[in-house]
């Protein structure tokens, strides 16, 4: 698996999550795996066995995993727009921070 890696589609190692995408990638997360469970429980408790529980579980948490893990575009529709950065000009930060002190 992790040979396949470096040919890999580039958004899979970009930073790109805003957080509203982090909510809706949590709140997928959340629905797939208590609805994979609910419906597994629901199925092993018909053929009484827990192993099919198991199975439905695993289910959901490798399609949840395939959903929520990598950076998809859908998680960064908003993205959060950062101040400029802030360049001081003029000497040493020490002199400039004493010179804004009134005395």
């Amino acid at each position: 698996f992790f040979f396949l890696l470096p040919h890999a589609h580039p958004f899979l190692f970009t930073v790109g999550m805003d957080y509203k995408g982090q909510q809706l990638s949590e709140t997928l997360f959340y629905y797939t795996i208590i609805s994979f469970g609910g419906v597994g429980w629901i199925y092993g408790y018909i053929n009484k066995s827990f192993l099919y529980t198991f199975y439905f579980w695993l289910v959901g948490l490798l399609i949840s995993i395939v959903l929520c893990v990598p950076s998809w575009p859908m998680y960064n529709r908003n993205p959060v727009k950062w101040l400029p950065k802030h360049v001081l000009t003029g000497g040493d930060s020490k002199e400039t921070a004493s010179q804004g002190k009134k005395e």
